[in-house]
């Protein structure tokens, strides 16, 4: 991303977010505190606070103990003339705070209450017991907060040398810019089955042109955020953000589409819901109304988006390019058809459901006369390294693989598998 581009939309978050909130709280030598997310593999997450200053701040007197963020590690302090990240600071309206943004591998959601999950017993108990869950929302409880909390701890200075003392009174963001996510647009679309409303994300590359063909990559989130928000899809993880990266679109320009559920599509005892025919409608819907590539549309998705792919592959044969399939699992004696498909398969060790299943899938494929590359990889590499370990699955030829995290456990498999180029690489060569 060029400085000219950062600068566009960092000086839109402050002039449109920014101007939208409530910044009486401010210290009054204070204009607006923005906080910049980017969503990782485990959740949107900040990754800086800008603190906009109505003069010009001596870098000199900043240093990495002179604010604390709350929740957050710092990791620098600078001051800056625009609103966005440097490697050098310079004397300037604008104090940058960095801090650590990266993924846990041992996070876990957020936990229900005990309303709750009386309110998931009723629900069970109308549908006959928990066995059968398919249609019924989780409450889509998990959170991703992107707002910050700063507190001055150090006395720092103007330009002009001025002091501006240190105070303990939070200082809450007022505006926030989600990197990515933020591209995306919300829209509707209405099931010609059932007339329910489905909501979905899209994003358009940026300089989309209807003259040209884009191939289309479909994400369908968890169970997580099931009934959540329409954008918290875009929030859990970065399984639909990943394809729409600036650097992504650099090698590969597509159209990326992620629905928000309302219910749950699958269960673990193979039923599922009429929404997953409502997705199939949908991308022929998209189809009509966009310039895409038909012959190379793909579907991933995690967990229960993972089994909802399985299950489109299965009723659309000739619909998708090639799928990406993580941590998820579908009945291994309904599986053989998915031989003929471009798949590749990502689960955790830990995981003993998805990654038993899928491998007597994958024995299954095996024993059909179709060669599967299999593999297994160190879930802590380096994004550079998992990379690499792609390259040399895909370097085999074959339209079938399977990748082994070591350890790890259902929820790991996506902090990991997606944002990895060489894969990506992989799914974007399929055609259908």
């Amino acid at each position: 991303m060029t400085k000219k581009v950062m600068l566009t939309w960092l000086m839109a978050g402050f002039l449109g977010f920014s101007q939208a909130q409530n910044t009486s709280t401010l210290p009054s030598n204070i204009k607006s505190v923005l906080a910049i997310s980017r969503v990782l593999g485990d959740g949107r997450k900040v990754e800086s606070v800008i603190l906009e200053y109505d003069t010009p701040i001596s870098n000199k007197s900043l240093s990495n103990q002179s604010f604390k963020v709350e929740g957050k590690e710092v990791t620098r302090i600078y001051a800056n003339t625009i609103p966005e990240k440097s490697e050098k600071g310079t004397n300037g309206q604008y104090v940058v705070i960095e801090v650590k943004a990266e993924v846990d591998l041992n996070a876990q959601p957020k936990q229900p209450t005990e309303a709750e999950m009386a309110k998931k017993k009723e629900r069970d108990a109308k549908q006959g017991g928990p066995g059968l869950r398919a249609g019924w929302s989780t409450g889509g409880n998990d959170e991703y907060p992107g707002s910050a909390t700063v507190i001055q701890t150090d006395n720092i200075k103007t330009a002009k040398g001025k002091t501006y003392a240190a105070n303990n009174t939070p200082i809450h963001s007022t505006a926030e810019k989600r990197l990515v996510a933020d591209d995306f647009k919300q829209q509707e679309f209405v099931s010609p089955f059932t007339g329910q409303v489905l909501p979905y994300n899209i994003f358009l590359p940026k300089d989309y042109n209807p003259e040209e063909k884009y191939p289309l990559v479909l994400f369908i989130h968890d169970a997580g955020v099931a009934s959540g928000p329409i954008i918290h899809t875009l929030y859990q993880g970065n399984g639909a953000t990943s394809w729409a990266e600036p650097e992504a679109q650099v090698r590969h320009k597509c159209i990326v589409v992620a629905p928000e559920y309302p219910v749950i599509t699958v269960d673990d005892n193979w039923n599922y819901s009429h929404h997953l025919d409502a997705t199939i409608a949908l991308l022929k819907d998209l189809q009509r109304k966009y310039s895409v590539d038909s012959t190379r549309i793909y579907t991933t998705g995690q967990s229960m988006g993972c089994m909802s792919s399985i299950v489109m592959l299965l009723k659309e044969p000739k619909l998708f390019a090639g799928a990406l399939l993580v941590a998820g699992k579908w009945n291994p004696s309904l599986m053989a058809p998915l031989a003929q498909q471009n798949i590749w398969i990502i689960s955790c060790e830990g995981d003993q459901s998805s990654n038993t299943l899928q491998g007597q899938a994958v024995e299954t494929w095996r024993k059909m006369g179709h060669p599967v590359t299999e593999s297994t990889w160190n879930m802590t590499s380096s994004i550079e390294e998992l990379s690499k370990e792609a390259e040399n699955m895909n370097s085999e030829g074959h339209h079938l693989l399977f990748t082994h995290l070591t350890g790890g456990n259902h929820r790991a498999t996506w902090f990991v598998a997606y944002g990895i180029p060489g894969i990506q690489d992989w799914l974007f060569k399929q055609h259908r």
